[in-house]
């Protein structure tokens, strides 16, 4: 295996360009427009989009929606440890991510209220924990558990993160993160674009941790990735397929929506599919399925700058990347945004 380093992938980011709350208004979030092919790029707000995309043009949209995946709970010990839901296992078994001065022991009761999980098994940073209680875990979440904001926000989660840390299209429940590319549209807006003839489609993929793992290997390559599940519609193929055929542009918005079309198109699925994705997008992957990314500011040394630095360069994202900075762009998942034209036809 080659050694291809992540440190390549570093940078400086002032705290103070943390977004640490939303924008009131969400298509009010700045917007660095790049184009590839003649290596452009000029300083826009959100709601420009529209006069960046054509009649004909598709956006394609991840339509999960966030779960309030994140509880404390408390050890027979006293002690408090906090739980990130991942996934069901079955109707009663379910893994989750733990925080906690000492591992729980095994076969040990973990409460909150009138709420008790079993620890079935210990492994790594993750439990396996059985719901001892008559209401899904799902449910149970809903109603005691806390939006997961990501930990560089360094605050509690509010009622107006339940809100505002969802997209305005978010519908089938089962992320532990949001698309954070698609917080900057409103319903307005989506509306606009499509009284334009832009064409909007949706995918469903669920966000895990896996999406945000840290690298912990110099060498990137030996990065694993994990699975996160995902649902498509024949339709949206149709419709990608339309668009390419006529030299419209095909724009992902985020990188999971990326990761599940170049999946798709990778493997040949032109069909109604469900099922699990594991692709890893690094500089030297050739994309097939889009070529225009919207997509917000991403942390260094982390899969998702490699998504974007494989889709126009690692020098010119790191350039963008400075010139942001410069210019006072707001990062991560409340930050602003770029739009990323790679070429008018694929």
């Amino acid at each position: 295996m080659s050694f291809c380093s992540i440190d390549e992938y570093n940078f400086d980011l002032p705290t103070d360009l943390i977004a640490d709350f939303p924008r009131e208004n969400r298509s009010d979030a700045r917007l660095l427009y790049y184009k590839n092919e003649i290596d452009d790029h000029s300083h826009k707000t959100f709601c420009d989009i529209c006069n960046l995309i054509n009649c004909g043009d598709v956006i394609i949209l991840n339509d999960t929606k966030v779960i309030p995946a994140r509880m404390n709970l408390k050890k027979s010990s006293g002690g408090v440890i906090e739980i990130l839901f991942m996934k069901n296992v079955s109707n009663t078994v379910f893994r989750v991510i733990y925080k906690s001065s000492r591992p729980p022991k095994i076969d040990s009761i973990l409460t909150n209220n009138n709420l008790n999980f079993q620890v079935s098994e210990v492994k790594e940073n993750t439990l396996l924990l059985i719901n001892l209680n008559s209401f899904d875990i799902l449910e149970i979440l809903n109603k005691y558990g806390d939006i997961p904001l990501p930990k560089y926000i360094k605050r509690d989660s509010t009622l107006l993160d339940r809100e505002k840390y969802q997209t305005v299209y978010a519908d089938k429940e089962g992320s532990v993160a949001a698309p954070t590319a698609g917080l900057h549209f409103t319903k307005e807006l989506i509306h606009k674009l499509k009284n334009k003839g832009v064409k909007i489609e949706y995918l469903t993929l669920h966000i895990s941790y896996n999406t945000f793992k840290p690298i912990t290997s110099n060498n990137y390559l030996n990065h694993e990735i994990g699975y996160e599940q995902f649902s498509i519609n024949a339709k949206t193929f149709n419709v990608i397929d339309n668009a390419k055929s006529n030299k419209n542009k095909v724009i992902a918005v985020g990188t999971t929506v990326t990761r599940v079309l170049e999946h798709c198109y990778q493997n040949n699925i032109k069909k109604t599919f469900s099922g699990k994705t594991d692709l890893f997008i690094y500089p030297g992957f050739e994309f097939k399925a889009i070529n225009c990314l919207i997509t917000n500011f991403h942390l260094p040394k982390s899969s998702l700058l490699l998504l974007v630095a494989a889709f126009i360069g690692r020098q010119r994202i790191l350039s963008l990347y400075k010139m942001a900075i410069d210019k006072k762009y707001k990062f991560y998942s409340y930050g602003d945004s770029m739009f990323l034209n790679k070429n008018d036809e694929i």
